[in-house]
C-alpha cells in the first residue's frame, strides 16, 4: 500500500490508477482533487500526493516501446512528423512526434530543446527499426528545413509530401494575413501586396493539377521579382523552397496533399502541455508527456469524422487486439504485473 507522507493514509493500485486517469482526462489538478472529493465525501488527496502518483505511475508504466513489443501494432508504411512547442518556467521545449497518418498510431517521440536537423535525426533513428517489417511508402512534414534535411538523408527515394495546410498556416505566421482583409492597420501598398500573394499562393498550393500549381507559383514569382519587402520575401523563400514538396502527391496520387491526423493530434497535446506549469520538477515534464502519449494510444476515437474509425482506438487501427476495458492504467498494470503502492 502507498503511504502518504506524514500520515497513517493509505492507498491502493486501484485508487492511485483511478487518481491518475481522472487527471488525464479533467486536464487540471485541482478539478481531479474536486472530482474525488466529491466522489469518496474525503479530503482524500493535495497536488504533491497527486504530482507523486503521476511519478509513479509514469515511472511504472511500460514506454511506447515496450507496448510495441508486446502489442506489435502494423504500420501502414507512410510516416507523418510534428514538431509541438512548450514552455516550462520561462524555457522553449519541442516534442517531437512521429504518426502513422493512416492508423492515427504514435510511432516514437523525443523531446528537444530545438526543431533541427540534429534533432529530427535522432528522432528518425528511433523510428527506422519500428519499420524493419514494413516497406516505406511516403512521408508527410510541415515543410521544416531540417527536417526535410534529415529525411532526404534517411530515405533519399521516398516521397515527401509537405501539408499545405501548415504550409499555409506557416505563411500567415509571416504575414499578417487576416489584418490585411481588415486593412485598418497596415499599409494600404503592404496591404494589396500581401493580398496578392495570399491569393496565389492559395491557388497554388489547393490547384486542381499540377500544371496550375506551377502556372500560379511561376505567376508568384515574377510578383516578387519587383517586391522589397524583407517578411514577403522571407514568405516567398519558405514557400519556394517546400514547392517540390507540395506537388507530390500528383505524382503519387495515393498520398494526400494535407495530413489532418497531425492538426488533430495537435488540438490535443497543445491543451494539456498547458498544464506543465504545475509541474515543479523537470523530469516530471518527460513522466507527463509519456501518460499523454500512452493515453492517445488507448483511446477511442469517439468524435472522428470517419465512421470506420470511431470507438476504435489508434493501436486497434493498427491491428492491435486488446481486452475490453475502461482504464488502460488498470489494463497496462495487470498485463505487465505491475504495482503503484508498492516500492
Amino acid at each position: 500500500m502507498f503511504k502518504l507522507r506524514n500520515s497513517n493514509t493509505l492507498f491502493d493500485d486501484s485508487f492511485i490508477e483511478y487518481a491518475v486517469a481522472v487527471y488525464l482526462r479533467s486536464l487540471s489538478l485541482n478539478a481531479t482533487i474536486g472530482i474525488l472529493r466529491m466522489y469518496y465525501e474525503q479530503d482524500l488527496l493535495t497536488k504533491p500526493t497527486l504530482l507523486d502518483f503521476i511519478e509513479i505511475v509514469s515511472d511504472k508504466l511500460p514506454s511506447l516501446d515496450e507496448i510495441d513489443y508486446l502489442y506489435n501494432p502494423q504500420r501502414s508504411g507512410y510516416i507523418a512528423f510534428d514538431g509541438v512547442w512548450y514552455k516550462w518556467k520561462g524555457l522553449n521545449f519541442v516534442l517531437l512526434v512521429s504518426f502513422d497518418p493512416l492508423t492515427l498510431d504514435v510511432v516514437s517521440y523525443i523531446v528537444s530543446e530545438k526543431e533541427s536537423y540534429e534533432s529530427y535525426r535522432k528522432l528518425i533513428e528511433k523510428v527506422i527499426p519500428k519499420f524493419k517489417e514494413t516497406l516505406v511508402k511516403g512521408l508527410y512534414c510541415d515543410g521544416d528545413r531540417g527536417l526535410i534535411k534529415a529525411l532526404n538523408g534517411y530515405f533519399p527515394s521516398i516521397p515527401i509530401q509537405v501539408c499545405v495546410v501548415h504550409k499555409e498556416f506557416r505563411l500567415g505566421q509571416i504575414l499578417p494575413f487576416k489584418r490585411a482583409y481588415a486593412g485598418k492597420t497596415i499599409d494600404p501598398g503592404f496591404r494589396r501586396k500581401v493580398v496578392i500573394f495570399k491569393e496565389t499562393t492559395e491557388a497554388i498550393i489547393y490547384a486542381d493539377t499540377k500544371l496550375k500549381s506551377e502556372e500560379n507559383f511561376l505567376k508568384l514569382n515574377n510578383f516578387m521579382k519587383k517586391v522589397k519587402d524583407e517578411k514577403l520575401k522571407k514568405a516567398f523563400g519558405s514557400l519556394r523552397y517546400n514547392f517540390k514538396y507540395i506537388l507530390t502527391h500528383f505524382d503519387h496520387p495515393e498520398m494526400e496533399r494535407d495530413n489532418n491526423i497531425i492538426e488533430g493530434f495537435n488540438s490535443i497535446i497543445k491543451r494539456r502541455l498547458k498544464l506543465l506549469k504545475g509541474f515543479k520538477k523537470p523530469a516530471n515534464i518527460g513522466r507527463y508527456i509519456k501518460l499523454v502519449l500512452l493515453d492517445y494510444r488507448f483511446h477511442e476515437l469517439v468524435e472522428s469524422r470517419f465512421p470506420e474509425r470511431r470507438k476504435s482506438t489508434p493501436l486497434n487501427l493498427a491491428k492491435v487486439d486488446l481486452p475490453s476495458y475502461y482504464n488502460f492504467i488498470k489494463l497496462l498494470r495487470q498485463t505487465f504485473n505491475l504495482s503503484f503502492s508498492s516500492s
